[in-house]
C-alpha cells in the first residue's frame, strides 16, 4: 500500500496522468463541438421541414377545394347530362382540375357516380401523403437534434470534469506533502476513469 501511494505521488506518474487527462479534455471538447454542430444542422432541417409541410398543406387544401368544385360539376354532367366517360376526360383538358384529379379522381367518379371526392382514396393519398412524408422526415431530424444535443451536453460536462482533474493535478505539482499529493492524484484518477468511461459510451464523430 505504501508503494502504491508512493507511485501516486511520483512526478512521472503525475506528468503521465496530466497527459492522459489533457488528451481526454481536448477530445471531449472537440466531440462536444461536433455533436453540437450536428444538432444545429438537424434542428435547421427540422424547421425547414415544418415550413415545407405547412406550405404543402396550404397548397393541398387549395387544390382539394378547387378539385371539389370540379368533382361536383363532372358528377352533374355524368348523372344529369348523361355525358360519356370520354367526354368527362375531354372536359378536364379545359377545366381547373388538378393533375391528381385527372389521374385518380375521375376513375373513382366514373366507377361510382354517387361517391364523394373524400371517398376516393387514391386521390386523397396523392394530394396529402407527400405532407406526411415531409413530416416524417422532420420528426427524424427532431430526434437527431435531441440525441446529438444530449451527447453535446454530456461532453461539455465531461470537459468540465476533466478540467477539475487537471486543476487538481496542477496543484499537486506544487505541493510538498506526499500524502496530500497522493490524495489529489487518487481524486484525479477517479474523475478521469469515470469521465473516460462515459466518453467511450458516446459515439465519436469525425470532423
Amino acid at each position: 500500500m505504501k508503494k502504491f501511494f508512493t507511485m501516486l505521488s511520483n512526478d512521472v506518474f503525475i506528468v503521465v496522468l496530466l497527459g492522459i487527462v489533457s488528451t481526454a479534455t481536448a477530445w471531449s471538447g472537440v466531440q462536444s463541438s461536433l455533436h453540437g454542430g450536428v444538432a444545429d444542422d438537424a434542428y435547421t432541417e427540422y424547421t425547414l421541414s415544418v415550413a415545407d409541410a405547412n406550405n404543402m398543406w396550404i397548397t393541398a387544401e387549395v387544390k382539394y377545394r378547387d378539385d371539389l368544385t370540379v368533382w361536383k360539376d363532372k358528377r352533374v354532367r355524368l348523372i344529369i347530362d348523361k355525358v360519356s366517360d370520354d367526354d368527362i376526360y375531354s372536359d378536364l383538358q379545359t377545366s381547373n382540375g388538378s393533375y391528381e384529379f385527372y389521374v385518380s379522381a375521375v376513375a373513382c367518379l366514373i366507377a361510382d357516380r354517387t361517391s364523394q371526392l373524400p371517398d376516393c382514396r387514391p386521390y386523397m393519398d396523392s394530394v396529402y401523403n407527400p405532407i406526411s412524408e415531409i413530416e416524417a422526415k422532420g420528426e427524424a431530424f427532431l430526434r437527431e437534434w435531441e440525441e446529438s444535443g444530449k451527447h453535446s451536453d454530456r461532453l461539455q460536462m465531461l470537459t468540465a470534469l476533466f478540467a477539475v482533474a487537471l486543476f487538481m493535478l496542477g496543484i499537486a505539482s506544487f505541493i510538498q506533502r506526499k500524502s496530500l499529493i497522493s490524495a489529489m492524484a487518487i481524486f484525479s484518477v477517479v474523475l478521469s476513469v469515470f469521465g473516460i468511461a462515459v466518453l467511450f459510451s458516446i459515439p465519436a464523430l469525425s470532423a
